[in-house]
């Protein structure tokens, strides 16, 4: 059984952004934008609702993450959380249901914008940013406040991220 684990794909998008990559500084960087056939979903009810206010907290991220899992359910797929107590929720799915679209289609509808919201105003409290910041004071140099700085700062610095995060 072939599972796609978000948090590789976070840290994934995350190195390309800071690669320059990528147009987005952003985990979920194709929030309503089209899909791999190029299809957009508006957002749900609750979504729009969450995002409302300009602010998402936790109870809403929570939420529209349940509704991701619902929708997924309700075209015949699990959603695997592999750990729910962290600031990201970590969780994977068959990739059978990034090919066929379901995924991307359900994120959207359920969960994109919370998503984006939610990672971008916690990027700094992720797991990983006392090895960045280890890196780069290990390589002699600044240590920036934001997350996606902290990758540019490494990068431009020429230093391998994976060695910075133990993926050598």
């Amino acid at each position: 059984m072939q599972t796609l684990n978000r948090a590789i794909l976070i840290g994934a998008a995350l190195v390309l952004a800071g690669l320059g990559l990528s147009g987005c500084a952003g985990v979920a960087a194709n929030a309503g934008e089209a899909g791999s056939g190029g299809e957009v979903y508006p957002p749900s009810l609750a979504q729009q609702g969450a995002l409302a206010d300009g602010v998402v907290d936790r109870a809403e991220y929570e939420a529209g993450f349940a509704g991701y899992q619902a929708c997924m359910s309700d075209a015949g797929y699990t959603v695997e959380v592999l750990n729910a107590t962290s600031t990201i929720i970590d969780y994977r799915q068959l990739a059978q249901s990034n090919d066929d679209g379901t995924a991307n289609r359900c994120y959207q509808i359920e969960f994109a914008g919370v998503d984006a919201s939610w990672q971008l105003a916690h990027q700094d409290e992720r797991a990983d940013a006392e090895l960045l910041d280890a890196c780069l004071r290990d390589n002699g140099l600044a240590i920036p406040k934001a997350r996606q700085e902290k990758i540019d700062a490494l990068v431009q610095a020429g230093v391998d991220l994976g060695s910075c995060l133990g993926k050598e």
